[in-house]
């Protein structure tokens, strides 16, 4: 199996192009309410291993209480596009403003049963910012915050494709299990698209919904 050390820009850029056609496929926004999440990658230079940042969401929240997610939300007016949209949401949910990572590109989009349609953009936290001292989470959305290593997170052999819960509309879904917590939905298929756009893997099957 290849593992994942560091990641580079270049390596999002080459999973961006790999991915280009692997979104839902198109279907009409007038059920769905637009959104983007940030997928940050951070690399740690002296262990030679990266992580991703994913949070958990609070178990009081009106919507997707208690799932794993990247950090991210739903555009509002004042957004220019989707992806002020996820840099915004970043830094409102984890303190990490804009200025601390690069964004490489985006995905197409994805389609949620809850009513989304979602924008996964890519980024990498600058080699000399030091925005761990100031990551803070948003008490009122955030329980805790992860950096959760690439290599368990992308590796197929943590991929189960399951059934969702019961009150879900989706059809299927997939799961991940990092450190004891359930990632499934959106989060973790966005998890196992990027895995086969580093060529880890064959790219997932669009019929979750």
């Amino acid at each position: 199996m290849t593992l994942i050390n560091l990641v580079t820009k270049n390596d999002l850029i080459e999973c961006i192009n790999n991915v280009r056609n692997a979104g839902d496929k198109a279907r009409s926004y007038s059920n769905y309410s637009e959104a983007s999440v940030m997928v940050l990658f951070t690399n740690n230079y002296s262990n030679k291993d990266s992580s991703i940042i994913i949070i958990k969401r609070k178990s009081n929240l009106r919507k997707h209480a208690g799932q794993i997610a990247f950090p991210g939300g739903r555009k509002e007016k004042f957004d220019k596009n989707l992806q002020e949209t996820a840099e915004r949401e970043t830094e409102e949910e984890v303190n990490i403003s804009k200025d601390k990572y690069q964004v490489i590109g985006h995905f197409p989009k994805f389609y949620t049963g809850t009513g989304y349609v979602v924008t996964p953009y890519l980024g990498i936290i600058n080699k000399e910012a030091e925005f761990q001292k100031k990551i803070k989470l948003n008490d009122d959305e955030v329980e805790k915050i992860f950096f959760a290593k690439t290599d368990l997170l992308l590796s197929p052999q943590y991929h189960i494709r399951d059934k969702p819960p019961i009150n879900s509309s989706m059809h299927m879904t997939w799961k991940i299990n990092y450190d004891n917590e359930n990632i499934w939905g959106l989060t973790a298929r966005v998890l196992v698209t990027i895995s086969a756009g580093f060529g880890l893997r064959e790219f997932p099957p669009c019929d979750d919904i």
